[in-house]
C-alpha cells in the first residue's frame, strides 16, 4: 500500500485540455542501416528505453549531416509509437542521440506543461489504454502520428504539475523498496532453510 500521501489541490487549480499538436512538434524516427560502431551517435530504439542507461546499451552509429535534425535534445520526449510497449520517457542525456523508427520524439513548444509532467500523463494506465483502441496492425501495433497529435492533454497549473510528478517519483521509489525488501526476505528464508539441511 503507497503510504505517502500529499494534496494535489491548491487555490490556483485550474485545468484545460489541449491537443498535444497545439503544445509539440511530434516527428517519426530515422532508419539507419549503416553498420555499428564503438563511438558516435546513439541510435536509440525502445528497448533502450527500458534500461536504466540508454545511453550506454544504445547501438552507436556514424554522425552523417541528415541525422542532424533527428538530434535529440534534452526535455524531448521519446515515445514508443510501435510494437507491444507503449512508454514514454524524458530523454534528459548530454549525449549525441536520435531516435529510431520505433520511437516518435516529442519536442514541446509551449512552456504549459513541462517535459515530465508530459511524460506521466503519456504513461497513464487509462492514456495507455485509450491510445491502444486506436492502434493498427496486429503483428506489430502500430500508433499513427495523427493519433498523437490529437491526443487531448489535461493540463492543470505548473503546482500541480510539479505535485503530480514529485508524487509519482515517490511512488516509483517506495516500488523499488518494497520489491528490494521482498527479494532480500526470500534470500534470508533461503539460507535459514539451508541452515536447517545443514544442522
Amino acid at each position: 500500500m503507497y503510504i505517502c500521501s500529499m494534496n494535489t489541490k491548491s487555490t490556483r487549480n485550474t485545468k484545460k485540455k489541449i491537443s498535444l499538436k497545439r503544445i509539440a512538434d511530434i516527428q517519426s524516427g530515422v532508419y539507419i542501416r549503416n553498420l555499428p560502431v564503438k563511438r558516435g551517435v546513439a541510435y536509440l530504439q525502445v528497448k533502450d528505453l527500458m534500461m536504466p542507461a540508454p545511453d550506454l546499451t544504445a547501438t552507436k552509429v556514424e554522425y552523417m549531416p541528415k541525422l542532424e535534425k533527428y538530434m535529440l535534445q534534452r526535455g524531448d520526449l521519446l515515445f514508443a509509437g510501435k510494437g507491444a510497449n507503449h512508454l514514454c520517457k524524458v530523454f534528459d542525456h548530454d549525449i549525441p542521440a536520435i531516435p529510431s523508427t520505433t520511437l516518435y520524439y516529442i519536442r514541446l513548444h509551449s512552456d504549459v506543461v513541462s517535459p515530465q509532467y508530459l511524460c506521466w500523463y503519456l504513461n497513464h494506465p487509462k492514456v495507455v489504454a485509450a491510445i491502444k483502441t486506436v492502434q493498427v496492425g496486429s503483428g506489430t501495433p502500430l500508433i499513427h502520428k495523427p493519433t498523437l497529435e490529437n491526443l487531448e492533454i489535461i493540463i492543470p497549473d505548473k503546482e500541480t504539475q510539479q505535485r503530480i510528478v514529485a508524487l509519482s517519483e515517490l511512488q516509483k521509489r517506495e516500488e523499488f523498496l518494497l520489491k528490494a525488501i521482498a527479494e532480500k526476505r526470500v534470500q534470508i528464508t533461503n539460507q535459514i532453510l539451508i541452515n536447517e539441511l545443514n544442522k
